[in-house]
């Protein structure tokens, strides 16, 4: 039910039942599940159901599973933004882990299932998923990002490759610009097992104007990538290093 509905394209129940050849009578009572479930969802007008939520083959990240919440309730608590787990996807990176503060005034709209596609905006996330987890491609046209807060533009292939390949070199990526939500993302690749797994991020709400970025943010999201890396594990070039001192 949620492959057949998660093009987008809501359904009514004798549209599903052409599409699965399923009984409409046990085709009611799965909806009404999902529904419950708050998976599915029904307008009253028209009767069709649309899909909440998707199924997103996952190619990595299932073996932090026991550290990732951890890690997240400690960004939330040390910065007060929300902390977003990504993993690759046959469509894109998809955020599979999410927490926020509770007390936040505005919420950042992406959820869990949210997908950040392969190709289009040049963003934090999206350059770490060029980098890292897909084969080099010959081309970086067809990439766009955010002029000034807000306002979209087209990105050159030259700009493209150069944010790539940063991203690249030090595994760590920070938005400059808001987008029309007035939010920006800063996020860093983690590497286990000399592999990397996913992108851990934070999406801080600044408002239309935008503000300075507070050093400290960045320190605490390394060093939960740090942490989520392992033991020994080498982080890249760019990464600040915490130095104890006795």
């Amino acid at each position: 039910m949620l492959r057949l509905l998660g093009d987008g394209r809501a359904r009514t129940l004798e549209e599903i039942a052409r599409a699965t050849r399923w009984p409409k009578s046990s085709l009611l009572r799965l909806c009404r599940d999902l529904t419950a479930l708050g998976l599915l969802a029904r307008d009253r007008a028209s009767r069709a159901y649309s899909a909440r939520a998707r199924i997103v083959p996952l190619h990595a990240g299932g073996e932090l599973s026991s550290e990732l919440d951890a890690a997240l309730d400690r960004l939330v608590e040390t910065t007060s933004r929300t902390a977003e787990w990504y993993v690759p996807s046959e469509a894109g990176m998809v955020i599979v882990r999410r927490a926020e503060p509770q007390a936040a005034e505005v919420r950042v709209i992406a959820r869990v299932g949210f997908v950040r596609a392969w190709r289009g905006e040049l963003d934090a996330v999206a350059a770490l998923a060029a980098a890292w987890f897909r084969p080099p491609e010959r081309s970086t046209a067809g990439y766009w990002t955010y002029l000034r807060p807000g306002v979209r533009g087209s990105l050159p292939a030259r700009s493209a490759a150069g944010k790539i390949a940063s991203a690249r070199e030090t595994g760590f990526v920070a938005d400059e610009v808001v987008n029309p939500h007035g939010v920006r993302r800063q996020a860093g690749v983690v590497i286990r097992a000399g592999r990397p797994v996913g992108v851990l991020a934070l999406a801080e709400h600044v408002g239309p104007r935008g503000r300075a970025s507070d050093p400290a943010v960045r320190v605490a999201l390394e060093n939960e990538i740090r942490k989520l890396s392992g033991a020994g594990e080498s982080a890249p070039a760019g990464f600040l290093v915490q130095e104890k001192r006795s």
